[in-house]
Parts: C-alpha cells; sequence; structure tokens
C-alpha cells in the first residue's frame, strides 16, 4: 500500500507510531533500535500490512487480469489506485496531520525528494483525481527507466541487441526505454471500476489487521 492506505490503518495509534508507518519504506533492515518503540512498532506494522496484501487473493487474481507486459510493476499501480480510492474519503485534519508528520526532520534520506514532492503538490488530497493519479503512476515509472537506463550504462554484464539500426540495451526480456507502469495507466482507467470492486473485498481484512500499537 501507498501512504494514505497506511494511513487509514494506523489513524487511530500515537503520532509516532503513524509516523513510522508513512517512513517505513525508507527505512531498511530488521534491526530498527535507532528508532522509538513507538516508531519501531510502526514500521514492523507496516512491513506486516504489505505482506498481507501482497499475499491476498485478491491481489494475486488482479495480477492476472493485467497486461502481461506490465505485471512486474503492476503492484506499484495497485497501491497508487488503493490511494485514489481512499482519498476521498480522507478528512482535512486527517491530511494535516499526515503533512505535519513526514515533515519532521528524522524522515529518512531516500524519502525526502519524495516527501516534497508529495508537499508541494498536496498529493495526499489530489490522490482523489483519477487524471492526477494515474500521471503519478506514469511519472513513477518514468524514474524506474531513468534508474535502469543508468544501471545499464555501468554494468558489464549487459547485453543488448540490435534493432531497426538502432542498439537497445536489455535487463532480461525488458528494453530500457520501456515504461511498463505509463503503458499500464490506460488499463487502469478503463478498469477502475473492476478495482473499485476488487478493493471492495480486500478491503476488510486489511482493517481487521487494525490492533493499538503493542509498546
Amino acid at each position: 500500500m501507498n501512504f494514505l492506505g497506511h494511513a487509514r490503518l494506523s489513524l487511530a495509534g500515537s503520532d509516532n507510531f503513524l509516523f513510522g508507518n508513512l517512513i517505513a519504506d525508507g527505512v531498511r533492515g530488521s534491526d530498527l533500535s535507532d528508532w522509538s518503540p513507538e516508531v519501531e512498532a510502526g514500521i514492523r506494522f507496516h512491513r506486516r500490512c504489505d505482506a498481507v496484501i501482497d499475499a491476498h487473493p485478491e491481489t494475486r487474481w488482479l495480477l492476472t487480469q493485467v497486461p502481461p507486459s506490465s505485471r512486474r510493476v503492476a503492484g506499484i499501480a495497485f497501491d497508487m489506485m488503493w490511494d485514489h480510492l481512499l482519498a476521498a474519503e480522507m478528512h482535512d485534519d486527517d491530511i494535516e496531520r499526515l503533512y505535519r508528520l513526514l515533515a519532521r526532520e528524522e524522515v529518512p534520506s531516500r524519502l525526502s525528494s519524495l516527501i516534497e514532492w508529495i508537499q508541494v503538490r498536496d498529493a495526499l488530497r489530489r490522490y482523489r483525481e483519477l487524471e492526477f493519479t494515474l500521471a503519478t503512476i506514469a511519472s513513477i515509472g518514468e524514474r524506474m527507466t531513468a534508474r535502469r537506463r543508468l544501471r545499464q550504462t555501468i554494468d558489464t554484464r549487459q547485453t543488448s541487441d540490435t534493432r531497426n539500426g538502432r542498439h537497445t540495451h536489455r535487463v532480461g526480456n525488458l528494453d530500457a526505454d520501456a515504461n511498463p507502469l505509463a503503458d499500464m495507466t490506460p488499463w487502469l482507467a478503463d478498469n477502475r471500476a473492476m478495482l473499485e470492486d476488487s478493493f471492495a473485498r480486500l478491503w476488510p481484512d486489511m482493517l481487521a489487521l487494525r490492533q493499538p500499537p503493542a509498546i
């Protein structure tokens, strides 16, 4: 899940618990001793929720419905679409609480540019707009494509082929310039109703995970 999904499952907790849920994607490893017990509990709850939703039968079924070329990255698109569906239900007071917590100085450095982007564009509110959400999904894909190009430039084990007179680098079966997330956005738009129905079946199982943080 993305920011709003994790927030909805942890809003009842303390600010530190909620903060841990929001920044967990920027924290690596199992040693969380640098964080306070409440923040650590939030990080671990975030990871538990991710594991449950990734293995959920509804998520696995959805993966069989997406275009095969986008299947490897479909989970990212689903996360964003869940935020789109949840955004309309978020109260302004809760959104302001999230922005306040994301502005805390101890946010992991690997998340700083993303959080700045979210704040500048008021993304947590604008996710309720389908066009904004789809454009965000495509831009995530473009950043992934840029990183893939960089890795291929410095990877001496890369393979290559020549098509139509140009040199095209590849990793596995994926062209360096491919953006499967952007390619997936028309499918997401066309199947929004199906995604909403699927999420309605999935979300109660996620809500069942909610519990007071164990400190």
